[in-house]
Formats: structure tokens, sequence, C-alpha cells
């Protein structure tokens, strides 16, 4: 039971770190990929909503909780 809790807990920890990322690091990936202009107006909007949403061409996942940084 305490193993259990223990891999929930550790699960839930992972999660949160993935959703921390912050809007600047998310404009560097985006960057990398060659986003182009539009990853300044993805900052700009992540800035304003603390969400991130990548390309269609990268799966077009919405990544919520992102620090405005």
């Amino acid at each position: 039971m305490r193993s259990l809790a223990l891999g929930l807990l550790l699960t839930f920890v992972g999660i949160t770190a993935a959703n921390a990322a912050s809007c600047s690091s998310w404009k560097a990936t985006c960057e990398k990929r060659g986003g182009g202009a539009d990853c300044q107006v993805k900052f700009d909007q992540c800035m304003a909503t603390g969400t991130f949403t990548e390309g269609a061409k990268f799966g077009g996942a919405t990544h919520s909780g992102v620090t405005k940084k």
C-alpha cells in the first residue's frame, strides 16, 4: 500500500514538473523547431494566459500552468 501511494506521488510530481515549464523556455523550443515569427505570437499569448500551444506540426498540444517568465 505504501509503495502504491509513493508511486502515485512520484507520478504526480513528474506531471507537475512537466507542466511547470516557462513561457520563455517554450519560446526557445519553438524557435529551435523553426517556428519563426509565430513563436513571438505564442510567447505573447503564453504571457497573457499561462498556456502554450505547440504548432500543429508537433502535435498541437496545449500546455497549461506554464510559468509566466
